[in-house]
C-alpha cells in the first residue's frame, strides 16, 4: 500500500473514532459483554499522547482513550488501524513493543501503570485468522508456559461483518456509513452498485453541522481511496438526494480549489479516456466545447471536429460537471 493511500485510509479512521459518542457506542456493541458492563462510559477521555514509535508508525496508526474500569480501576483502551491490506503474522510482537512504550512512559510520568485493551481494527481483503501469543510457539509444555507473555487483544475484523450487520448493529449514521465504506474501500464495483445503501439516511447525516462536516471526510476519503471518476460519484450521489449531490460537488471544488485533490481528481475525471482523448488538439477541444456550450448536436460536432460520440459525450459530461462545481461556490 503506497504512502498516499496510507494517508488517506488513517486520516478517515482518525476521523471516524476520535469522537467520544461514536468510540462508545462501538466499544459497547463489539466487546465482550462482561467487559463493557465494568466500564464507566461517562469516564471515557481521549488521550493525547503520542504512544506510536517510527518502527511501528509503518504498520498502525492509534486512537487512545483512558477509562474506568470497575470503578475505580484506570485502564487504556487503544484504537490500532492496521495499515496494510493484509493481515499482520505476529501481531502480538508488535503489540507487546506497543505496551511497553506506554508504561515507560508511565514510569518517567511516575505514573501508576495501567492495563492496556488493544483493538485492532484490520479492514483488508484477505481475512485475519486470530491466534494467542502460545500458538506462535511450537512444542512447549507446562514447565515453559510460564515464560510465554499472555495477553489478548480484541480484533475488529470487517469481513467478518455482512454489510447489513453494520446497519443493523449500529444506531449512529457515522458509524454505519463509515464502516461500511471501510469495509468496502477495495471494492469499486460495489461500492458504486450499493452506494445507495450505504448512503440511505445521508439527509439525516446532513442535518447537522457535525453531520456536513463529517460527509466531507467521506468525499475526501471516497475520492482519494479510489479510482472511480468524480464525475461517477456525481451521478450516484444525484440518485440519492439533490442534497448529497449538491455537498459532494462544493466539497470536490473546495478541495480542487485547495489543491489537495487536484491531480488526484484530474486523473479520475480523465483516466478512462485518456487514451482516446490523447494527441487532441487543444484547439480541438475548445471548438468542442463551444459547439457544446451552444447546445449543439453531435452530429454537428461530429462533422465539425473529427470526435467521435464517445469523446464528445466525454467532453460534454466534463463541461457539465465543471460548470455545477463553479456554481456550488
Amino acid at each position: 500500500m503506497d504512502k498516499n493511500s496510507i494517508n488517506s485510509h488513517d486520516k478517515f479512521f482518525k476521523e471516524l473514532f476520535s469522537k467520544k459518542e461514536e468510540v462508545v457506542e462501538f466499544v459497547a456493541k463489539t466487546f465482550p459483554p462482561q467487559i463493557t458492563a465494568n466500564l464507566d462510559f461517562n469516564s471515557l477521555e481521549l488521550d493525547k499522547t503520542e504512544y506510536i514509535d517510527s518502527k511501528l508508525r509503518t504498520n498502525y496508526s492509534d486512537i487512545v482513550y483512558n477509562c474506568t474500569y470497575a470503578q475505580n480501576t484506570k485502564i487504556k483502551i487503544t484504537l490500532l488501524f492496521e495499515h496494510k491490506s493484509y493481515p499482520e503474522q505476529f501481531p502480538h510482537l508488535q503489540l507487546l513493543g506497543y505496551m511497553l512504550k506506554i508504561w515507560e512512559i508511565q514510569i518517567k510520568q511516575k505514573q501508576q501503570l495501567t492495563p492496556i485493551i488493544p483493538i485492532i481494527f484490520y479492514h483488508g481483503q484477505k481475512r485475519w485468522v486470530f491466534k494467542s501469543f502460545d500458538q506462535y510457539f511450537k512444542g512447549v509444555d507446562e514447565n515453559l508456559q510460564k515464560f510465554i507473555p499472555k495477553f489478548d487483544y480484541q480484533l475488529i475484523d470487517t469481513s467478518n461483518f455482512k454489510d447489513d450487520d453494520i446497519i443493523e448493529l449500529f444506531e449512529s449514521l457515522q458509524l454505519q456509513i463509515g464502516i461500511l465504506l471501510m469495509k468496502n474501500i477495495y471494492n469499486e464495483q460495489k461500492i458504486l452498485q450499493e452506494i445507495n445503501k450505504f448512503f440511505a439516511d445521508v439527509n439525516k447525516l446532513l442535518q447537522t453541522e457535525n453531520g456536513e462536516q463529517f460527509f466531507e471526510t467521506i468525499v475526501a476519503y471516497l475520492l482519494y481511496s479510489t479510482r472511480i471518476d468524480t464525475v461517477k460519484y456525481v451521478e450516484n450521489m444525484r440518485t440519492i438526494s439533490h442534497r448529497a449531490e449538491e455537498k459532494f460537488i462544493s466539497t470536490a471544488m473546495r478541495l480542487k480549489m485547495e489543491g489537495r485533490m487536484e491531480g488526484r481528481m484530474e486523473g479520475r475525471m480523465e483516466g478512462r479516456m485518456e487514451g482516446k482523448m490523447e494527441g487532441l488538439e487543444k484547439g480541438i477541444k475548445k471548438v468542442a466545447y463551444n459547439l457544446i456550450h451552444k447546445g449543439l448536436d453531435n452530429d454537428f460536432i461530429k462533422q465539425t471536429t473529427g470526435l467521435s460520440d464517445e469523446q464528445i459525450n466525454y467532453l460534454r459530461k466534463m463541461e457539465s460537471f465543471e460548470l455545477d462545481l463553479e456554481n456550488s461556490i
